[in-house]
């Protein structure tokens, strides 16, 4: 197979090249097949619809319609949109984002695709409701813009999983504040109702699994920087 990292590798890549960053084209495969995305929202994965393809698979098996579920770090809303159309008319989906940039463009695969049953909260999660600052990435990458709370940056909205619905399942993806969203989940994780997929960055690779073990979860790592926490 032609591998596209080697010097022939263009050949593969040139058709996409071709295509603006800012066409919308349906997501060709995956969990999301069909659903109109943003060429330039993301990598190319996106709208191919083989991003993060086992950990997708995983977290879509284990969401059933009329769930309410949180997507902490939603990013331009790939995972948003899957969890919508898993969990239905009749459920819900709360999308946490704290970059503006990334908000922008979650809201416009909302609007393209017709989508009602998802609410954007435009916040970074941590333990307390308030403000703090975000550091964006400008660059955006081959992953989008990045970003994580800091010392100093854009001020941004904060808020607590705990004054919202407890959930069925939190995927949560946030850049190493982990720790700090668990924290402000106290109440949530005692009610041993979410099942959480959480990838892990920075200094949380031993605190969060420790918060999750402390309110009765199971934990069951899944990759080398992502776990499963199950309530007991």
């Amino acid at each position: 197979m032609l591998d596209p990292h080697q010097p022939l590798g263009w050949l593969i890549r040139l058709p996409f090249k071709l295509i603006s960053p800012s066409s919308v084209m349906p997501v060709l495969t995956g969990p999301n097949r069909g659903l109109r995305w943003v060429v330039g929202a993301g990598n190319q994965s996106c709208w191919l619809g083989t991003y993060e393809s086992d950990h997708a698979k995983a977290i879509a098996a284990r969401v059933k319609p009329g769930m309410t579920v949180f997507d902490v770090g939603a990013h331009a809303g790939y995972y948003t949109l899957m969890l919508s159309r898993r969990v239905g008319p009749k459920g819900r989906v709360f999308a946490f984002e704290a970059n503006l940039a990334n908000t922008a463009k979650l809201r416009k695969h909302l609007e393209l695709n017709d989508i009602k049953n998802v609410e954007v909260i435009e916040a970074a999660v941590t333990d307390r409701a308030g403000e703090t600052f975000f550091r964006t990435n400008d660059d955006a990458g081959k992953y989008g813009y990045m970003g994580k709370i800091s010392e100093s940056g854009t001020p941004v909205r904060t808020v607590r999983l705990d004054d919202f619905p407890t959930p069925d399942l939190i995927k949560m993806d946030i850049e190493g504040a982990e720790t700090l969203a668990l924290t402000g989940a106290a109440r949530l994780l005692s009610d041993h109702k979410s099942m959480i997929f959480l990838a892990l960055h920075d200094g949380a690779f031993e605190q969060a699994p420790a918060i999750l073990k402390q309110h009765g979860y199971r934990i069951e790592p899944v990759g080398e920087r992502e776990l499963w926490g199950t309530p007991s």
